[in-house]
């Protein structure tokens, strides 16, 4: 059961109509920049053609009129930071970067048929590798090329713009201002029952199966001289923001990971690694996997790290899910936040489709929640336990609805299924039993095969496809009010801290 299509249609309709207008005086200038045809083809196909084959990494967002950039929340949000010449020349090219990770997945998930038909239309013979090295040399001329422009930086910053997860037009017609009332006060219930999970002596909570502990299976031991090591050896350039080499990113990993103490009733209580299984996506429990990557925010204004970790069921099921989220395919993130001496001030975790997001701060960094009139508050259930990180952070699941219910440290436990850690660019390029890549989200950044009933009750909140797992950049947070788990001032906007 959906909502009417036609109705569907108008609200997207709605939502381009707006954004065109928004970017139709960047593109006018951009037209001024007389750029060799030959790159300028080049990119136009290859977006054609990705586009045509739903093949287009949702990850970043498009920079309108520069086909070579790409930027995310953010980078987007470090526009303001740009006073020097030397800090808007790395913005750039962090924003190039960008665009040719997306374009190596895109370029790797291409069917093959539609890499013929982009050689036919370029009229030369490609492969997947030649196109991706045309793809960077092309990118470094053109951005070569409108570097001459006196304006360059002034016309990128404009154009550098976020992809908004909320859809007004949905709200208007939706009656927000109403809808959003008996939203608001189920909020209000569904966070009072999880704090008194929080609040329970760990003894006390129910387990209504057996309890499985996992655990990574290369674990680091934490050192906060190593970590403020590995953050200083990468934050010193002109941003101030560390980016970390795939090495150091994976000590990072294996240092904050996660141990899960899962209540398992049936199979879909047991994390697993996600494949394709006949056509559709998949999670193969007899590989416990938990997926990282990387993102950064502002802890008081200041660039940090984050260590994001995902891991995945089959699917939402039993008793404790209502029945309205059930369905194939089920997600939780836990993010680490760091500061620049290498210790975490914050965690929060969400469901993976942006629900159920809460904040686990370290209490001798927060002075107050900052009110938000109008909106849901951040939700704090509890605080960060006093002996994580150097005992490992120990979360406890409830079964089938998959509900964080308690949070403490421990040791590494001597019994305990190991899981994998694996980087999450795997998702976003997954191999196919042919041998064939192909991403589990869709353009629009939601996990295939993981539809939900709630987008018929819940889309006057303005989120689309909401309750569907999403990919990382497209996960908002808050049914009443507008909050981006990825937006880099989400902390600052929530805390005052110390």
């Amino acid at each position: 059961m959906q909502l009417n299509p036609k109705l569907k249609y108008i609200l997207i309709l709605f939502s381009l109509l707006l954004h065109a207008c928004a970017t139709t005086g960047v593109n006018q200038q951009v037209a001024d920049f007389q750029r060799p045809a030959k790159y300028v083809h080049f990119f136009e196909v290859l977006d054609r053609i990705v586009v045509e084959a739903d093949a287009r990494n949702a990850a970043s967002f498009p920079v309108s009129g520069f086909p070579y950039l790409r930027t995310n929340r953010f980078l987007t949000g470090l526009k303001r930071d740009l006073d020097t010449d030397a800090r808007k020349e790395q913005w750039v090219r962090w924003l190039q970067q960008l665009d040719m990770e997306a374009r190596k997945k895109e370029i790797h998930n291409l069917p093959s048929n539609a890499v013929r038909d982009l050689a036919l239309a370029l009229g030369e013979k490609f492969d997947r590798d030649t196109l991706q090295a045309r793809a960077a040399l092309y990118s470094d001329k053109m951005l070569n090329h409108d570097l001459r422009r006196a304006d360059f930086f002034e016309v990128v910053e404009a154009a550098a713009v976020n992809i908004d997860e909320y859809k007004t037009a949905y709200r208007i017609i939706g009656l927000y201002p109403i809808t959003s009332l008996p939203v608001a006060f189920v909020t209000n219930r569904v966070q009072g029952e999880f704090r008194n999970w929080h609040q329970k002596p760990l003894d006390q909570l129910p387990i209504q199966g057996e309890l499985i502990v996992y655990g990574p299976s290369a674990p680091a031991a934490y050192s906060r001289l190593n970590v403020s090591v590995i953050l200083n050896r990468w934050r010193s350039n002109a941003l101030g923001a560390p980016i970390p080499s795939d090495t150091d990113t994976k000590t990072l990993a294996a240092m904050f990971a996660p141990l899960i103490r899962q209540d398992q009733v049936h199979s879909y209580d047991r994390i697993g690694a996600v494949v394709w299984q006949d056509g559709r996506v998949r999670v193969d429990f007899q590989q416990p996997t938990v997926y990282y990557y990387l993102t950064h925010a502002r802890f008081k204004g200041e660039p940090v790290l984050q260590l994001n970790y995902v891991f995945w069921y089959s699917a939402r099921k039993g008793p404790n899910s209502p029945w309205i989220e059930r369905g194939d395919l089920d997600g939780l993130t836990v993010r680490v936040s760091l500061d620049n001496d290498g210790a975490p001030f914050m965690l929060d975790i969400m469901n993976t489709c942006g629900c159920y997001h809460f904040y686990v701060p370290d209490p001798k960094r927060v002075k107050r929640i900052i009110p938000a009139p109008g909106e849901i508050d951040a939700f704090v259930p509890r605080w960060m336990p006093e002996s994580f990180p150097q005992r490992r952070l120990d979360i406890q699941i409830n079964s089938g609805w998959h509900q964080v219910v308690h949070i403490g440290a421990a040791k590494d436990p001597t019994v305990f299924l190991p899981y994998r850690l694996v980087a999450y660019d795997q998702l976003e390029m997954l191999p196919h039993p042919d041998l064939r890549f192909e991403s589990i989200f869709n353009s629009r950044g939601i996990a295939k095969d993981s539809d939900r009933l709630e987008f018929i009750i819940f889309f006057p909140m303005g989120i689309p496809d909401v309750g569907s797992m999403r990919q990382r950049g497209h996960h908002a947070v808050k049914l009443v009010g507008r909050s981006d788990f990825e937006d880099p001032d989400i902390f600052d906007k929530s805390f005052e801290f110390y």
